[in-house]
């Protein structure tokens, strides 16, 4: 289990709102394809222009690399990143993967519980 939270900065058009991490958004760190610092991306957000940092990159070589480690070893790892323990019941273990990664016991418990409480 994980989450995706490093966050593009870019504004949402006609608001003040940051673009954030919006669904899939993901797969382009995935596969490592970000532009270097500085330089913009046109593809970003749907085509929303962005300009790159450098955690940007630090992100996404933390997700390739947990991605490639995973499809080598059956066991997602990155170099300087904790230890992705699997996902139990009973602790929820989610690794939030940003420029540096950390791993949460149950994010977001607020949230789970309202979902199990729906009727489906």
């Amino acid at each position: 289990m994980y989450v995706f939270k490093h966050e593009n900065a870019t504004l949402i058009p006609g608001t003040q709102h940051k673009m954030g991490t919006p669904h899939a958004m993901e797969i382009t760190y995935k596969f490592y394809n970000v532009p270097r610092p500085g330089q913009q991306d046109g593809q970003a957000g749907g085509g929303l222009m962005s300009i790159s940092r450098p955690e940007s990159v630090k992100a996404a070589h933390n997700m390739a690399e947990l991605w490639s480690t995973f499809a080598r070893t059956g066991k997602p790892a990155a170099k300087g990143q904790p230890e992705w323990p699997p996902y139990v019941a009973q602790t929820r273990a989610t690794m939030e993967i940003d420029a540096d990664c950390k791993v949460v016991n149950d994010p977001y418990p607020l949230e789970r519980k309202l979902w199990e409480r729906l009727d489906p």
